[in-house]
């Protein structure tokens, strides 16, 4: 690959593109910076550069427990606990 990320990108913008990134933190548009060749730039010891032009962080970072199948694990943590009081009260008897 030359010409960075997008060759065809460059006669029209200065540039090699652009990356839209979202995380728990918010959502991230970088610009990428042309360069020659991923080859040339690992010969040459050169960064690749991505500068960030827009970053819209979110209201409150979003967690493994805000998703679906975080919600399904908090449901199956409080039917294990519930069974462990059951089995330490004695009510629940351990099958041999």
């Amino acid at each position: 690959m030359t010409g960075g990320f997008a060759k065809s990108y460059q006669a029209k913008t200065g540039n090699a593109g652009y990356i839209l990134t979202y995380n728990s933190y918010g959502l991230l548009l970088s610009q990428n910076k042309p360069f020659e060749s991923v080859e040339q730039a690992i010969e040459e010891e050169k960064d690749i550069i991505s500068e960030i032009i827009v970053k819209k962080k979110g209201i409150e970072r979003k967690r493994v427990g805000d998703t679906d199948i975080g919600k399904k694990l908090k449901e199956e943590i409080s039917d294990l606990e519930q069974l462990l009081k059951y089995y330490e009260s004695g009510e629940l008897k351990q099958v041999k």
